[in-house]
């Protein structure tokens, strides 16, 4: 098993086990804990950098980085990945926000089907959707511009303290959220021998070669 394997396996290792310990309410005391001796800042700065891993600003992201590319017409591949860990990461948010039915701070538990659950998904807490694009948007700025990896992470960090001092997350949401994006993103980079064809086919058909990636 070579190194990505390794790491990939150890990451699988670890989203399982803090799904299993959110499942059974172990994380509930370090929760009370974190966020009875955390600040409620409101401030405008904590606002704007909240507000920059919103989906408005993240569909920005997108389109910069595309208009970048496209500018000598080739899509690069690691454009590619970030946007297709992002339509992957938003989906687990989802989906884990509905099983998990966590309520936010201050907020009171709802007794839904899973139905409505992924109807309201965006009520319950667990896991972070901030967070878990600030740390696709990190891992794909630390590929892209290695040089200053540790800064993209520093951002990713700053979104998930951000949500603690607005007191809208519990902590086990941003701890989460920044392993599942790093996750998500490992994920569709190693696998991308299986799904590249298919996209770089599917977008030949429709004559957008202009979208291949080699």
């Amino acid at each position: 098993m070579d190194m990505n394997n390794r790491f990939l396996t150890f990451l699988t290792i670890i989203v399982a086990g803090m799904i299993a310990v959110e499942w059974m309410g172990l994380f509930n005391g370090i929760n009370a804990y974190v966020y009875a001796h955390t600040p409620s800042i409101t401030t405008l700065w904590v606002s704007i950098l909240t507000k920059s891993a919103g989906f408005g600003a993240f569909g920005l992201y997108v389109l910069l980085f595309l208009a970048w590319d496209l500018r000598e017409r080739r899509l690069n591949f690691l454009t590619l990945n970030f946007i297709l860990s992002l339509f992957i990461g938003m989906f687990f948010v989802m989906v884990l926000k509905a099983l998990t039915a966590v309520p936010r701070p201050n907020e009171a538990y709802l007794n839904l089907s899973l139905a409505q659950a992924l109807l309201n998904a965006d009520y319950f807490a667990f896991p972070s959707g901030h967070a878990t694009r600030a740390s696709i948007l990190a891992c794909f700025l630390g590929e892209r511009f290695p040089k200053y990896k540790p800064l993209w992470w520093l951002y990713a960090i700053l979104i998930a303290f951000s949500r603690l001092l607005l007191h809208v997350h519990w902590f086990s949401d941003v701890l989460f959220a920044l392993v599942l994006g790093l996750w998500i993103s490992v994920i569709v980079e190693s696998t991308a021998k299986l799904w590249l064809p298919i996209y770089n086919s599917i977008m030949q058909k429709l004559r957008l070669g202009v979208f291949r990636v080699e």
